[in-house]
């Protein structure tokens, strides 16, 4: 899952929020150098990396999406789902996305001083760009896979991918709509359990 999905599967709680933000920029054991509530938020994040890499349905996206994306499909889905989740944002959610944005940047404004260096750079300009806002627009999904696909090789064509995305939109849909349901399960699970 990209960006929103993880903010979203923080639960409103700060700590976790932070930590989950910053999950794929700590690497093996840094995420203990951190406070306790924000190492519960790497480790989430972490967990609903793994259990989304795992899952048949998400498996069935990557498939329908390689011929586009090569080796990056996994990635790519990830970025794909968080537009779908937008579209069934009301399934999910109680708060609508406009509100949930904002709290979620708000919070991640108070925290900063926790994002490793390369984020705390990045940070300001996913900010003025409204960065979770952009996955619920066709034009915001442009630029967001546009800004991907300067980290993948040359041969990535966003425009064409997701051309496809929108042509297969349903088929997509339905295998998140199968999986989604399960993470939120799977994250408020591995919370519960008390780690040591």
């Amino acid at each position: 899952m990209n960006h929103l999905a993880h903010c979203f599967l923080s639960f409103n709680d700060a700590s976790l929020l932070i930590g989950n933000f910053i999950g794929d920029y700590v690497k093996g054991n840094d995420w203990k150098q951190y406070p306790v509530p924000i190492q519960q938020g790497i480790l989430l994040h972490r967990a609903i990396d793994m259990f989304t890499d795992e899952h048949p349905m998400v498996a069935k996206s990557v498939a329908r999406l390689r011929p586009f994306g090569g080796r990056y499909t996994p990635p790519v889905v990830d970025v794909l789902y968080d537009h779908i989740l937008c579209r069934y944002w009301d399934r999910y959610a109680t708060s609508s996305l406009g509100y949930f944005g904002e709290q979620t940047y708000q919070q991640l404004q108070q925290q900063a001083m926790y994002m490793p260096p390369v984020l705390q750079e990045r940070f300001p300009r996913m900010l003025e760009a409204r960065f979770l806002d952009a996955y619920a627009t066709e034009p915001g999904m442009r630029f967001v896979l546009d800004r991907f696909s300067r980290r993948l090789p040359a041969n990535f064509d966003p425009e064409a991918t997701l051309a496809y995305f929108w042509e297969n939109i349903t088929a997509f849909s339905e295998d998140f709509n199968a999986f989604f349901p399960e993470l939120l399960a799977h994250a408020r699970a591995f919370l519960s359990v008390p780690k040591t």
